[in-house]
């Protein structure tokens, strides 16, 4: 699962839940300190969303952080992807007689 595709089914799940709650975009952004536009983006999966924000998203429209990220992991797993085998730096091994933290 590429990023952008992470981005839009969590803008999906945003969209999805306020309306849910019968809130506009704009109500969205008051709350959470933003501008209507930026909740537009977010739902149309366009800009990424920070942990933070995802969290203080999910604070105003009530719904558990975990709603909003469900499945993840196992849709990018079950594409034979790693999704962080790129990003998470492996460590390189150390030479004999080094030891880490001396």
């Amino acid at each position: 699962m590429r990023d952008q595709e992470i981005y839009q089914l969590v803008g999906r799940r945003l969209r999805a839940r306020r309306r849910l709650l019968a809130l506009t975009q704009g109500q969205v952004a008051t709350a959470c300190g933003l501008r209507f536009q930026q909740i537009q983006k977010y739902e149309a999966g366009i800009n990424a969303i920070s942990i933070a924000r995802l969290l203080m998203l999910s604070r105003v429209l009530k719904t558990p952080l975990t709603e909003l990220l469900h499945g993840l992991q196992e849709a990018a797993q079950g594409n034979g992807e790693d999704a962080m085998a790129d990003e998470v730096p492996r460590r390189r091994p150390q030479p004999a007689g080094v030891e880490l933290g001396a």
